[in-house]
C-alpha cells in the first residue's frame, strides 16, 4: 500500500511540475523538441533517484537546476543551424477566434514577444537562466543555488541580464537608451 501511495505522490508531483518545467526549458532552448527531450531526461534522472530525494518538497528546485545545466550543456555543444524553409504556416486554415484580441494589439504583442525572444537569445546561457528563474519568482539565493553559484553572483547575473534586455528592448519600447 505504501509503495502505491508513493507512486501516486510522484505521479501527482510530475503532473504538477511538468508545465512549469517544460515552459522553463523552452524559454532557455528556444526549440520545443529539444526542450521536451531535456525535460524528459531530467525527469527520468530524478525519478530514478526518487528514494534519495524528497521530490514533493525539493523536487522542483532539483528539476529546474537539472534543466538549467542540461540546457546550458546542450546550447554550448550545439552548433547553430538555420532552415531555408518556413514552418510558420501551421494552423493557417483555422477560422479566426471571435474572442481574440484586436489585430493591432495582437500585432504589437507579437512584436514585443519577438523582440523579447531575440533579446533573450543574445544573453549568455547562465545570464538567461538567471533572468528566467528570477522571472519565475525564485529569490536571488534560490537562483544562486540552482545555478551552482553564490547569491551575490546570481544577483550580478540577473542585473547584467536585465541591463542587456533593457538595452535591446529600448528601441522597441521607445524609451531612453540604457547605458
Amino acid at each position: 500500500m505504501a509503495g502505491g501511495r508513493a507512486a501516486d505522490d510522484l505521479d501527482a508531483w510530475v503532473l504538477a511540475t511538468a508545465p512549469r518545467a517544460t515552459a522553463y526549458a523552452r524559454s532557455l532552448l528556444r526549440d520545443p523538441a529539444d526542450a521536451d527531450d531535456v525535460v524528459q531526461d531530467c525527469y527520468c534522472r530524478l525519478l530514478a533517484k526518487a528514494d534519495k530525494y524528497d521530490l514533493p518538497r525539493d523536487g522542483l528546485k532539483l528539476l529546474l537546476t537539472a534543466i538549467t545545466n542540461a540546457s546550458i550543456n546542450r546550447t554550448t555543444r550545439r552548433k547553430p543551424t538555420f532552415s531555408l524553409t518556413r514552418d510558420d504556416d501551421e494552423g493557417a486554415d483555422d477560422p479566426p477566434d471571435p474572442l481574440a484580441a484586436a489585430p493591432d494589439l495582437t500585432a504589437a504583442s507579437n512584436e514585443l514577444k519577438a523582440a523579447l525572444d531575440a533579446a533573450l537569445a543574445t544573453l549568455p546561457p547562465q545570464q538567461r537562466a538567471a533572468v528566467e528563474l528570477r522571472a519565475l519568482g525564485y529569490s536571488q539565493h534560490e537562483v544562486g543555488e540552482m545555478l551552482g553559484t553564490t547569491a551575490s553572483n546570481a544577483g550580478v547575473l540577473i542585473h547584467r541580464g536585465r541591463q542587456a534586455l533593457a538595452k535591446h528592448l529600448t528601441p522597441f519600447l521607445g524609451g531612453e537608451a540604457v547605458s
